[in-house]
């Protein structure tokens, strides 16, 4: 990825750490779906992109381990932060694409809002190796409108939007501040399309199910098949 532009999100993040207030957004709306998804049992998890660390205390109370890496320095600061009680979190300050990944060694694999940061197609080999045999790669990430039936299908995401914006944000007086980082963060953001992720994911990863949410995001889950799955695929 071109170094200007990892810098660029670096300073991005770093500015909109300062001004996080913890309310509901289209990302922590998934919580839940995405917490489903992980195996059983599922001692150590990888979180990539962790930011303020709010799904990485979810993952905490659910399992051993769960190393949780960010580009942003004050985003690890403020994880750090905030998940004091939690011994068992390991935040790590790196850049996703220059960390040494491991061979096997984590249950589940997860990522929320940061693989559009990425090259998808250089980083899903290396999260295939750190998977454990029956892992889970759980990503949510957001989605770009491919034709004018998809933009139609999400007219009902906006007075939805309003409405728990209204009811789970009241406590939230948002600043221009954070407003203006956040504006200046998304000038340069690039999405996939429905069919891109579908493309993409499946050409790596066989048998990855990709679906469409609502608030603009699209999941994917797959499992690493085990062993003796593989021996009988073979034989």
């Amino acid at each position: 990825m071109n170094q200007n532009l990892t810098q660029k999100i670096q300073n991005d993040f770093d500015r909109i750490a300062l001004y996080d207030q913890q309310g509901w957004d289209h990302n922590n709306h998934y919580h839940h779906f995405l917490l489903k998804q992980l195996p059983k049992p599922c001692k150590t998890i990888l979180d990539i992109g962790c930011g303020t660390g709010e799904f990485s205390r979810l993952l905490a109370k659910r399992t051993d381990r769960v190393v949780a890496i960010d580009l942003s320095p004050n985003m690890i600061e403020v994880a750090k932060q905030r998940s004091r009680q939690y011994t068992n979190i390991d935040f790590q300050l790196a850049d996703i694409l220059q960390w040494e990944f491991p061979v096997e060694q984590f249950d589940a694999i997860v990522s929320i809002a940061t693989v559009h940061h990425l090259p998808v197609e250089n980083l899903l080999p290396s999260l295939k190796t750190a998977l454990k045999p029956g892992g889970s790669l759980v990503i949510l990430d957001l989605l770009e409108h491919e034709n004018v039936q998809e933009m139609l299908s999400d007219f009902v995401a906006v007075p939805l939007n309003w409405l728990l914006q209204t009811l789970r944000n009241r406590h939230i007086q948002p600043s221009s501040e954070a407003e203006e980082a956040m504006i200046e963060h998304l000038r340069t953001d690039k999405y996939f399309t429905l069919s891109q992720a579908r493309r993409t994911y499946t050409r790596f990863l066989r048998k990855a199910k990709v679906r469409k949410h609502l608030f603009w995001r699209y999941s994917v889950v797959w499992k690493k098949g085990n062993i003796r799955q593989v021996s009988s695929a073979i034989m």
